[in-house]
């Protein structure tokens, strides 16, 4: 269960106006039990990566990026904080091997999960024509 504070952290209006986290980040954070601050610390820099990503694509149009790896990478950042919530408010780097454990080995089982089936993905596209 979302606590209140944590919900507001996610969803309140705020001035200058800061644009959602994705959800699947939105999820995570719920249900690690983000610190509410935490939460809005990510909002803040996902905002502030959008709109990097939206300047640059725009001043650079050439430049290839992937921009929803750079506002997933904004909006999970920090998330080893959650283990360590007094770098919310002070100096500390103990979130950072926090965060690989509790984010990326989640996520390393989620993509053995996903390429387990790359082969049949492949062999679908394969079934159908270069040309129509």
């Amino acid at each position: 269960m979302t606590s209140d504070s944590l919900r507001r952290a996610l969803t309140a209006p705020a001035d200058p106006p800061l644009r959602p986290l994705p959800e699947q980040v939105v999820a995570l954070l719920e249900t690690l039990h983000a610190p509410p601050r935490l939460a809005a610390h990510l909002r803040a820099v996902h905002e502030v990566a959008a709109q990097l990503t939206d300047a640059v694509a725009v001043r650079f149009p050439q430049l290839p990026f992937d921009r929803e790896a750079v506002l997933f990478g904004a909006a999970t950042h920090d998330v080893g904080k959650v283990r360590h919530p007094e770098e919310l408010s002070g100096p500390g780097s103990a979130h950072e091997p926090a965060g690989y454990e509790s984010v990326f080995l989640d996520l390393d089982d989620i993509l053995d999960r996903i390429a387990a089936d790359a082969d049949l993905r492949l062999a679908f596209q394969a079934t159908h024509p270069v040309r129509g």
